[in-house]
């Protein structure tokens, strides 16, 4: 970091405004309220918070960091502990920063904090569920939403209060409105006594556009223009079809789209100034949705860890399951989901979009519903019942994996455990989801596994890890053919493995591989000839077939 102390003007030029007089930073103040308490938490300010924010600067261990005064320092890569993050605070008070951001363990907060107020640097803990990036955009966007000028009653709403802020767009433009994220779910609408039309009804009913409707807007080109411009699109709609007009914006942040903003016409025609006032809302609203997103992220790792821990047989099953806010004694179904990649740094980015993917369909099939990734596999542990019944289980895998597949464009495989009747007993119903996978990834055709349908192709997967122990489950009258055929260039034991697929039917099983029912015969005798195999008994029948199914 730079150790100079700079005050007044940043060294960095921020543009001007039509007016040319540069708009004032946020104070810190607002920078926190914005954020809220579930994404930083205050725990010293020596100089009150009536500081100003200029920018965000992420502290860099190794080059150094050029801060200006009033900056807001990230500490990136810190770590939980008191030493790294000592010094981040020092520099961080001795170029004058308004604030230094760290992820903070219970044992550092405290003496972290008397440092921060003895050096006069304004300290913030951040969760460590909270990514980086994620809290980066969040602080941007927020510096940049507190520059502009508010729109009337939308500037006043709670940041990340979205029915507030549907309603207060609906009152300052003139009609209904719905707030939609970039799949055109419905993320809020708001709820003032204006009339509306019943493809609207039907949005809100059920949480999305409607189909038949969203294919002829999309036809129309609205999506196609919203999302390629900044600009307001009016939609004339189907007055005859009762789709009345409608003006939508996208709202975006950093480049990203977040959303979209619908006005339907109320009572009244929508104006230029409409559009306008629409224009403005959306970028205040900006920060209201990565607020909301952002909440939502922390919220879904946080549940996530704990699955994890439920996955994997860890801690008390009852404090977990009230952090879930599950009841032990329920009835639960894991499905375990895979990607296929071979590079590693694709296999990470697949993997966190197949998590993504994996949390809504499990949501969409039970809200209680939670997501986590272990490795390479997502897991999503379904609240189900005696009611459920397998075919439902079976087709919400099926669809997050077709999903999944048409997005990654790669192959994805989901297994379907067994449904367990507590949460103590979820790793055994992993377990048989993770065997289901085994058995896909060696070929079986199907892309979705149930157990009920292929427990026999686990439980000879659950047999080889036996064999691969103990070497000698592996010895006995097939490894002499084994062996033979490797030294000989025979086919004993292709021929073994059709008589006993074919139950002893000469004609069918000589038909498998292609050879005459007389030299079939004679394979059979001059095998169990070799290896002193007698297929009259049904013991050596049976290990035969098993050993067959081990090679």
């Amino acid at each position: 970091m730079a150790t100079e102390r700079r005050a007044g003007k940043s060294r960095r030029s921020t543009g001007a405004r039509p007016d040319d007089v540069a708009p004032s930073p946020p104070t810190l103040a607002r920078v926190i309220e914005n954020l809220g308490p579930e994404v930083v938490e205050l725990l010293a300010a020596p100089h009150g918070l009536d500081v100003p924010v200029a920018e965000i600067v992420i502290h860099d261990p190794v080059g150094g960091t050029p801060v200006a005064a009033n900056d807001l320092v990230l500490g990136v890569g810190a770590g939980p502990g008191l030493d790294r993050a000592t010094s981040v605070v020092l520099e961080g008070a001795e170029c004058g920063a308004s604030a230094v951001a760290l992820k903070l363990d219970e044992h550092a907060s405290g003496p972290l904090t008397e440092i921060a107020n003895e050096s006069g640097v304004a300290l913030l803990r951040v969760p460590p569920e909270l990514r980086w990036d994620q809290l980066y955009t969040l602080i941007r966007t927020s510096i940049a939403s507190s520059g502009e000028p508010a729109a009337g009653a939308v500037g006043a709403v709670p940041v990340g209060d979205l029915f507030a802020l549907a309603n207060a767009v609906a009152a300052m433009v003139g009609g209904p409105v719905t707030i939609e994220d970039p799949q055109s779910r419905v993320l809020a609408y708001s709820s003032l006594d204006e009339p509306v039309d019943e493809p609207r009804r039907q949005t809100i009913l059920g949480r999305r556009i409607p189909e038949p409707w969203m294919k002829r807007i999309r036809q129309a080109g609205v999506f196609e223009r919203m999302w390629s411009t900044d600009e307001v699109v009016r939609f004339d709609g189907w007055e005859s079809e009762g789709l009345r007009p409608r003006i939508v914006t996208a709202v975006r942040a950093g480049g990203e789209v977040l959303g979209s903003i619908w006005v339907q016409e109320g009572s009244r025609p929508l104006t230029a100034s409409d559009e306008a006032a629409l224009r403005e809302a959306s970028r205040i609203a900006a920060l209201h949705l990565i607020r909301h997103r952002t909440g939502r992220d922390i919220e879904r790792r946080m549940r996530g860890d704990a699955l994890r821990s439920i996955l994997e047989g860890r801690g008390p099953v009852d404090v977990v399951a009230s952090r879930l806010s599950l009841p032990v004694g329920g009835c639960y179904t894991v499905v375990a989901f895979e990607s296929d990649s071979a590079d590693e740094a694709d296999t990470a980015v697949r993997t966190e979009r197949l998590t993504d993917i994996v949390s809504l369909y499990s949501e969409a099939f039970d809200r209680r519903a939670v997501a986590a990734t272990i490795g390479r596999t997502v897991y999503g542990l379904l609240p189900s019942g005696e009611s459920t019944g397998r075919t439902r289980l079976v087709g919400v895998a099926n669809e997050a994996v077709t999903r999944a597949r048409t997005t990654l464009k790669v192959g994805v495989r989901a297994g379907v455990g067994s449904t367990v009747n507590d949460l103590r007993s979820v790793p055994h119903s992993r377990w048989e989801a993770d065997q289901i996978l085994r058995v896909l990834a060696a070929g079986h055709p199907c892309e979705v596994g149930d157990i009920e349908d292929l427990r026999p192709h686990t439980i000879l997967v659950e047999l080889r890890d036996m064999a691969s122990d103990r070497p000698h489950l592996r010895l006995g009258k097939v490894g002499v053919l084994v062996e033979h055929d490797r030294v000989h260039g025979t086919d004993y034991v292709a021929t073994l493995r059709a008589y006993l697929d074919s139950f002893g039917d000469i004609p069918a099983a000589s038909a498998r591989i292609g050879v005459h029912p007389n030299t079939f015969r004679y394979r059979i005798r001059r095998l169990a000839e070799l290896s002193r195999l007698s297929l009259d008994e049904p013991e050596e029948r049976l290990v035969a077939e098993l050993q067959l199914r081990l090679l």
